[in-house]
């Protein structure tokens, strides 16, 4: 009886649950309109409003065409693994880690992965986690 009574409140109260970075559209996202061959890891939407909040944190976002995706579920709560699966979907697709800065700010964890194709062509991934939120932002320099 407990544990039906548990099961009901979880799925009553899921609908409750709100994003704080970010909203999300209702469309997975598995490949980025900027770069086709860029898988993401299923788990993926594409961010809806607070994109433009995310965006805001990128000190140069004007030098990368950026698109805003947000993982949902059980894919955020594994952020270390969620991550593991996107940076593995761009060595796949050509672009490699450069190098990456982390810094914390008002209770954000903020990774930044500066990314490069065989091509030279620059490429960003920014990582924002707070508690089992994650937002991540890819784009490729104009």
């Amino acid at each position: 009886m407990k544990t039906l009574l548990l099961g009901l409140l979880l799925l009553l109260g899921a609908p409750a649950l709100a994003q704080t970075l970010v909203e999300v559209t209702t469309v997975a996202a598995i490949t980025s309109s900027l770069d086709a061959s860029v898988r993401f890891p299923s788990g993926s939407f594409k961010a809806g409003r607070g994109s433009e909040a995310i965006v805001a944190r990128i000190p140069d976002a004007s030098r990368f065409n950026l698109e805003v995706y947000a993982a949902r579920g059980v894919a955020a709560r594994l952020q270390p693994g969620f991550v593991q699966q996107i940076l593995t979907g761009f060595a796949a697709a050509g672009y490699f880690v450069e190098n990456q800065q982390e810094t914390q700010v008002a209770g954000e964890v903020r990774t930044r992965y500066n990314l490069r194709n065989e091509a030279g062509r620059a490429a960003l991934l920014f990582v924002v986690r707070k508690g089992d939120e994650l937002v991540f932002a890819f784009g490729v320099a104009k």
